[in-house]
Formats: structure tokens, C-alpha cells, sequence
């Protein structure tokens, strides 16, 4: 492969350095006629490029589990907090009602 910057890549195949580098991350995919450009760029096929249909599939599927547990995991870091907070509530009430009966 050529090593070049997105910059480069980009003013070469007049696709915005934004796209080739959303590419990259896999934040999207290109469009047939910029997978046709770069695949030509690079002398690639876009199987080589980008893997088969199923390896990409797996990647968008891990991708997706991984932000599934991401979540989870801020929802049980929460429910987790949920017994100090109610304790702390508790505290704060009795000091409310001894302050009115005092």
C-alpha cells in the first residue's frame, strides 16, 4: 500500500478528507464509486480493502456489542449508586425533622 496522509488520498481521488477519514475509522462506508476510486488507487480489490461482507458484518456486530456493554455498564455503575443516594436521603430527612422538633 501507498503511504500517503488523507489529505493526499483525498485531493488525489477529489473525495473530502472528512469521508476518507470516516472511512478509516469505520465510521462509514464508502460509496460504490469511492470504493471503485480508492480500490483503483491502491490496486486493491475492495474485498482486500474493506474484508468480505460477513467480516464486515462481524465488525459492525462486535462494534455494536461493545457499545451495548458500554451502557450496561452505566446503568449498573447507577443501580449500584442507588443505595448510598437513598442512605444520604435518609440523612439529610432526619436532619429536617430533628431541626423541626427542636
Amino acid at each position: 500500500m501507498k503511504n500517503i496522509s488523507q489529505l493526499e488520498l483525498a485531493n488525489d481521488l477529489d473525495i473530502g478528507k472528512q469521508s476518507i477519514s470516516d472511512y478509516e475509522n469505520q465510521k462509514v462506508y464508502p460509496t460504490f464509486s469511492n470504493l471503485d476510486k480508492i480500490a483503483r488507487y491502491f490496486n486493491a480489490t475492495a474485498t482486500q480493502l474493506f474484508g468480505t461482507e460477513l467480516e464486515i458484518q462481524l465488525e459492525i456486530g462486535h462494534d455494536t456489542i461493545d457499545e451495548y456493554v458500554k451502557k450496561a455498564t452505566v446503568i449498573l455503575e447507577a443501580r449500584n449508586a442507588i443505595p448510598e443516594i437513598l442512605s444520604f436521603q435518609e440523612k439529610i430527612n432526619n436532619m429536617v425533622r430533628s431541626e423541626k422538633f427542636e
